[in-house]
């Protein structure tokens, strides 16, 4: 039987000393994928230079449970210019974009990733944007019934040539969070 990790308490802005931890996470979430035949993260993303980056740009964020750090994503502005072959709602408007969400394997099921996405839709909201954009490896069916339960919509396929071959089909998502387009 797997033990679970206790579900996360909070999430807070990562600080320096939380990397370490965050990269065996990431570890044992590419293990747990690729045991599973899903190969959607390589050694150059995310590792630790691209966190340490986001972290300088306070745009880390960590799961934190009772035992620590059980997860972390990044929340910031920035979509990569193969999101143009989306068919997103609006071309135009402010959105927040989320990326290398993962979660501890045995405390996946828990809650956290829900947790996540409000605290991103909250954020949002707050700082005036038009809605949340993300992208999700197509194999990643767990994952992609997540998104579509939790009300995203699945905004087109696009192909991300820089990860590995044979696993470079990427469905996007977004929701809109604004009263103004919403």
């Amino acid at each position: 039987m797997t033990k679970r990790i206790p579900l996360a308490v909070g999430i807070r802005q990562a600080i320096s000393a939380d990397i370490s931890r965050m990269l065996d996470v990431l570890a044992a979430c590419k293990l747990d994928l690729e045991r599973k035949g899903i190969y959607q993260w390589t050694d150059e993303y995310p590792n630790a230079a691209y966190f340490e980056d986001k972290l300088a740009q306070s745009q880390l964020y960590v799961l934190e449970g009772e035992e620590g750090v059980a997860g972390a994503f990044v929340l910031d502005e920035y979509q990569i210019p193969e999101w143009s072959q989306a068919t997103w709602v609006y071309e135009e408007g402010r959105y927040l974009v989320l990326h290398a969400l993962f979660v501890h394997p045995e405390a996946q099921g828990g809650g956290m990733g829900k947790k996540v996405l409000n605290f991103c839709e909250e954020t949002a909201r707050a700082g005036d944007y038009d809605g949340l954009r993300f992208d999700v490896f197509t194999e990643n069916e767990t994952a992609l019934a997540f998104y579509v339960k939790q009300g995203y919509s699945h905004r087109g396929d696009i192909i991300l040539p820089f990860k590995p071959e044979g696993h470079q089909r990427y469905c996007c998502f977004e929701k809109i969070v604004s009263a103004r387009l919403g």
